[in-house]
């Protein structure tokens, strides 16, 4: 009896230990992206309304109405009540040649359409979409309305762009870049660095590094929140020590720092301060995964060329 006991606490051991190990193994890289969830944004019913966002269509009364933009007649109308797409945005040229343009789950126009957004000296028609949850998140259909009608870009995001008119008559899009979500802390704490673009034609410009003040306002407050004795902990600690899981805050606050020397053009001081800040033990992995995630974030869309972006906006636009 004894030994049947013993071989049972042998085995009830064995299979803990394993599911340990899985559960680490389940993050490759030890930055928690392994662990999102495939869709951020649960799937919404017909009669709900995206939060803190404002959409026209289907929830407004009369979003049918007709709209002149840049000598084309704009129409938003019901795209049925099948899937994930419930309105289509159509244009109407001179011609009378009407084309759809884009649908999505929820559509309205940008209040910055109309205006010249990327310096060719023609108005632009921005188009926000919303997905309805199943797939994570907004889309801004940007049109370019010369003699013909073109889709310049198609920008998908998980979290909301807007588009700024700036003094000097150029105009800025502001984001998040929502990539690094759910990095290395939970997503309750994650530091989404914010991204400003700016339109060049069809090609998209990153111009953080006009922008340094809005980036050490924030720079500024994280060091504010840093104790010594917070931070010499952090630095003499190790990864495999919890996993830095009971430094939360700390780690958040030096990402916020990095990252926003980073998105604002700064890399030697976001380097830099990667050395003072973070255990070194651990600085080569860490430095290596925020390289990973840039530039599979929005950025990616900073890389494309003419060809490339005008094929990227094509193939946004193949789906209607």
């Amino acid at each position: 009896m004894a030994a049947l006991k013993n071989l049972f606490i042998l085995l009830l051991s064995v299979l803990l230990l394993l599911a340990t190990v899985a559960a680490f193994a389940q993050d490759k890289d030890d930055d928690d992206d392994d662990d999102k969830p495939a869709n951020l944004s649960a799937v919404m019913k017909p009669g709900q309304q995206p939060a803190g966002t404002r959409y026209d269509c289907p929830y407004e009364k009369g979003f049918q109405r007709a709209q002149r933009i840049g000598g084309y007649t704009l129409r938003l109308l019901p795209a049925g009540k099948s899937g994930n797409v419930r309105c289509r945005a159509t244009l109407t040229a001179s011609n009378g040649k009407v084309t759809t343009v884009t649908a999505d789950w929820a559509l309205t126009v940008d209040k910055i359409s109309g205006t010249d957004i990327n310096g060719d000296g023609k108005p632009e028609l921005v188009l926000d979409g919303y997905s309805g949850g199943a797939h994570c998140c907004y889309s801004y259909t940007i049109i370019g309305l010369g003699q013909t009608h073109q889709v310049l870009r198609t920008l998908h995001s998980q979290v909301p762009m807007t588009f700024e008119g700036q003094a000097d008559g150029s105009t800025v899009i502001r984001t998040g870049d929502s990539v690094f979500d759910y990095f290395v802390v939970p997503h309750s704490d994650a530091v989404i660095p914010q991204l400003i673009l700016r339109m060049d034609g069809n090609k998209l410009l990153d111009v953080g590094a006009q922008f340094h003040k809005e980036y050490d306002a924030q720079i500024e407050q994280a060091r504010a929140q840093l104790s010594s004795q917070d931070l010499e902990k952090f630095h003499q600690s190790r990864l495999g020590d919890r996993m830095f899981g009971d430094q939360t805050l700390t780690v958040h606050r030096v990402l916020v720092i990095v990252l926003n020397y980073l998105y604002s053009g700064r890399e030697a001081q976001a380097w830099q301060a990667l050395t003072e800040l973070w255990p070194p033990s651990d600085q080569a992995r860490i430095k290596s995964l925020i390289l990973e995630r840039r530039n599979r974030g929005l950025l990616k869309e900073v890389a494309l060329g003419d060809a490339e972006a005008a094929q990227h906006a094509d193939t946004g636009q193949s789906r209607f």
